[in-house]
């Protein structure tokens, strides 16, 4: 029963709201002022009459970081706006949109390429290759510039006009290798026993617990998808240099001699036509000063230059103002349960996004944009359930591929009307594993005895003693089923027959261009042929792209209005872009930790990277 609050009660209860609704009136008066302030002295300093100038500059393409389909950051919104270290990314789709752009810009005077501090896969370095290809095409001149060449970063330099290279720096394109840490030996010594069950016999991501050196099955599948990329990759480069063929192989193989004869190795390059000039920093910029003098007449000072994000910002957006909309979903990274960060496809955030394209009767086709190696089975299973309800309303799904769709990334597209690939994307991987650990030896080696009593049979065995035959029969059972059903996904998906599917799948990886031909992809393109496939199946002529990002809460929502909303045109730079950014997306000073949760079995969860 109630009891009726004393007016004594009822006052200090009144008085106790009143102090709430003060106080927090006053905090969101004081953050407004703040808001106000900070975009009123940037609106000032970079009014519409303050537009950005590219006449007669350079474009200055040096993206450090990596390359990646989705932007998304890693630390919180407080850290940074103090500058916390974090990988910077640059999105595909903008340093695309920049190189097209200035193939076409006559005001720009040349273009400046150094991508020997960008990691990216091969397929997007091929469509950062063919970008610049086609601005030296189109008569632009490209000038490109590098401390230490690696593969990718030598193959999308190649395409300039010139290639200059530091003093002290060289050419590392030497090729492929696939080389890991076996330590079968390891957890025997240190009284470790490492139970791993696999479906699929070339399926060898747990291999090096196991072994004390690489399968021959890992061996064939990893030549025969990086063969024939080493090959493309040569052929393009030499043709691009007009080098003989084979001059790179003969250079990856003969280096460490060569190197022995000429220690300062960038002559070897020079000597070898891989490069156009050897210079060290000081002589670049007196050369570019001959070439492109700055407006400053400094011959220590490098030319007059645009930045990518402040040449982006020039670049007109050609939105669409259609009603229909293509949803782009992303899958990047290794596929978790829990939200998505860097590196991290969480199925909470993937399956939110599929369930606001199913709510949105404007979306009228879902595109899903693959950038994974694989993962959990529970939540690539997730993510594929929402797929199945957005196909259950009648619209169509496309499946585009990136620089890597693999195991638990192939999972997800099984419910696609087409898949798209790039020649250069890796595959394939239709395979299960688990790992578990005992601990019994270690145990009885430190003299600890475990025992107990049980209310079943289930609940009797723990890791810290040995695994019981049915135990091991009951796991290699559900990974073995769990491999079945993947195969059945593939088969219903590309109307082929178990058997069809099982004899190319066992844990095999492919290239797109292999994949293709076996028929596990239907198309051989990039994302945008993946959208205008979309929109074909959905009979539409126009439409928009979305793509989905987090929730905001109210206050972030009136900040970004009031940002979207300011009478006064904002032309800014990086540093500006980056608080505009912060208000844009933060306010949220405090990140809730995601738990992620794991599952048993893994697809493959070993990224494939270059060198």
């Amino acid at each position: 029963m109630n009891q009726k609050k004393s007016i004594w009660q009822q006052a200090d209860s009144f008085l106790s709201l009143s102090r709430k609704i003060i106080i927090n009136g006053a905090t969101v008066l004081i953050l407004v002022v703040i808001t106000f302030t900070v975009i009123g002295g940037v609106a000032s300093s970079f009014s519409g009459s303050d537009e950005i100038d590219k006449k007669d500059k350079i474009l200055w393409f040096k993206p450090i970081g990596v390359v990646v389909d989705n932007s998304i950051s890693s630390s919180s919104s407080i850290d940074a706006l103090l500058g916390s270290a974090e990988i910077q990314q640059h999105k595909l789709e903008d340093l695309l949109n920049v190189l097209k752009s200035a193939a076409n810009d006559e005001e720009l005077s040349a273009v400046y390429i150094n991508v020997t501090e960008l990691g990216m896969y091969y397929a997007s370095a091929f469509e950062l290759a063919n970008a610049v290809k086609n601005i030296k095409d189109n008569g632009k001149r490209v000038i490109a510039y590098g401390e230490t060449f690696g593969n990718n970063g030598y193959l999308i330099s190649s395409q300039a006009n010139e290639i200059i290279l530091n003093k002290y720096g060289q050419i590392a394109s030497f090729g492929f290798s696939r080389k890991r840490e076996y330590v079968k030996d390891l957890y025997q010594n240190i009284k470790l026993n490492q139970h791993v069950f696999v479906a699929g016999e070339w399926k060898t991501g747990p291999e090096n617990f196991t072994r004390n050196s690489m399968s021959e099955e890992d061996k064939i599948s990893w030549n025969d998808f990086a063969e024939p990329l080493w090959n493309k990759i040569t052929t393009y480069i030499e043709n691009a240099r007009e080098l003989p063929k084979g001059t790179l192989q003969n250079y990856g193989d003969a280096f460490w001699q060569l190197s022995k004869e000429m220690p300062e190795v960038s002559q070897i390059a020079l000597e070898r036509n891989l490069v156009d000039k050897v210079f060290t920093v000081e002589e670049l910029r007196h050369w570019f000063f001959e070439e492109y003098p700055n407006e400053d007449g400094d011959a220590n000072k490098l030319p007059d230059s645009i930045s990518i994000y402040d040449y982006l910002a020039t670049v007109d957006a050609k939105e669409s103002d259609s009603k229909n909309k293509i949803a782009v979903i992303h899958v990047e990274g290794s596929i978790t349960t829990g939200e998505s960060s860097f590196g991290t496809a969480g199925s909470d955030t993937i399956v939110e996004n599929i369930r606001k394209a199913i709510k949105d009767k404007s979306v009228k086709a879902l595109v899903l944009r693959v950038n994974s190696p694989g993962g959990g089975v529970y939540a690539s299973e997730l993510i594929t359930n929402s797929l199945d309800e957005f196909k259950d309303t009648g619209r169509p799904i496309v499946s585009s591929m990136g620089d890597i769709a693999a195991s638990g990334g192939v999972w997800v597209t099984t419910l696609s009307d087409e898949i798209w690939a790039k020649n250069e994307t890796l595959t394939g991987s239709i395979g299960v594993y688990g790992i578990l650990p005992t601990f019994e030896n270690l145990y009885d080696w430190a003299g600890v005895q475990v025992d107990g009593t049980s209310s079943t049979e289930a609940a009797a065995w723990d890791p810290r003693s040995s695994m019981p035959e049915s135990v091991t029969n009951a796991i290699q059972a559900s990974v073995d089923n769990t491999y079945e059903k993947f195969v059945n996904k593939v088969s219903d998906n590309r109307v082929m027959e178990y058997e069809e599917v099982h004899a190319i799948s066992k844990g095999r990886i492919w290239s797109g261009e292999k994949a293709f031909k076996l028929g596990l992809v239907d198309k051989i393109g990039n994302l945008d042929d993946a959208i205008n496939a979309a929109s074909k199946l959905a009979n539409i002529d126009d439409y928009k792209v979305i793509r989905y990002f987090k929730d905001m809460d109210p206050f972030e929502v009136f900040i970004s209005e009031l940002i979207g909303n300011l009478d006064t045109k904002i032309e800014i730079g990086e540093n500006s872009k980056k608080i505009l950014n912060f208000l844009n997306e933060g306010y949220k000073f405090i990140e809730e930790d995601k738990n992620i949760s794991m599952v048993s079995y893994c697809f493959e969860c070993e990224y494939f990277l270059p060198k």
